[in-house]
């Protein structure tokens, strides 16, 4: 496969040894080197045998050990004072990871910093409405759609940044690279924010669906492709498959692989 538009998330283990082992395998494990474009970790920057910028860098050199071609993606949806994101970030500089969450809660000023101390390569993505919230919840706590918060959220701030780069000789002439939202956002953001990628969690297939699910605005892999997704988080697709349905993990990758083939014809 010629692009690989996969985030695999990385979380949900006890230590930093266990998260390591784990993804280890499971990059080695037949199908999934065409599939990932990053590995994406959250819960498990927070172990006690292991600090969050070594995890990162493990990870890296994990990544080149097996020859694979993929990203690290930080979910941090970092949210502080412009100097304490800063302080934060720069921890990572030595070996900085290739995309991080922020908050659309943080100042415009302190989005501008992380632009300043993070290095080119280092996308940053903006997170505004996390996708286990529904929309009426949406609607009660913010008087907006889940797609219209988000939009709200981007246009608010790239209005101040702009304001802030006048002077400036920059390359960064957009806050973000990246909008986080759920598959039923992605039309009306896609039709409105032609300049930005989508990152996209919430992927469950028909054979994934399940009665308890979390995520509570989802869709398929193709759908989301179709709509504009520029990546797709998936964990259980891809490690696991559905067992209650004897479908194996490899199968699932498979059917995976079968869903998003149209991006290559």
């Amino acid at each position: 496969m010629e692009k690989k538009v996969v985030i695999l998330p990385i979380d949900g283990y006890e230590n930093a040894k266990m998260l390591l082992d784990v993804t280890r395998k499971l990059i080695s494990e037949e199908g999934m080197d065409d599939l990932i474009a990053y590995i994406k970790v959250n819960d498990g920057i927070h172990n006690m045998d292991m600090g969050a910028p070594a995890i990162v860098a493990s990870l890296k050199a994990l990544l080149a050990e097996k020859g694979i071609t993929a990203g690290i993606f930080l979910d941090l949806k970092i949210f502080d004072v412009s100097a304490t994101m800063v302080n934060v970030l720069k921890k990572y500089l030595s070996f900085a990871p290739d995309i991080v969450t922020v908050s659309a809660s943080c100042s415009v000023a302190g989005i501008k910093k992380l632009r300043e101390i993070l290095p080119s390569t280092t996308k940053l993505a903006m997170v505004s409405v996390l996708t286990d919230i529904s929309e009426a919840e949406c609607l009660t706590r913010f008087g907006m759609s889940p797609g219209l918060k988000i939009f709200s959220d981007l246009f608010g701030i790239r209005t101040i940044y702009k304001e802030l780069m006048v002077d400036e000789a920059s390359e960064s002439v957009e806050p973000f690279d990246f909008v986080v939202c759920s598959p039923k956002e992605l039309p009306f953001l896609k039709a409105n924010l032609l300049d930005y990628g989508f990152i996209v969690p919430g992927i469950r297939d028909e054979w994934m669906k399940n009665p308890n699910e979390h995520q509570k605005r989802t869709t398929g892999a193709r759908r989301a492709l179709e709509d504009g997704a520029t990546f797709l988080v998936m964990g259980s697709q891809l490690t696991k498959g559905n067992p209650s349905l004897l479908i194996s993990a490899k199968e699932s990758r498979e059917l995976t692989k079968k869903e998003i083939s149209f991006l290559y014809k």
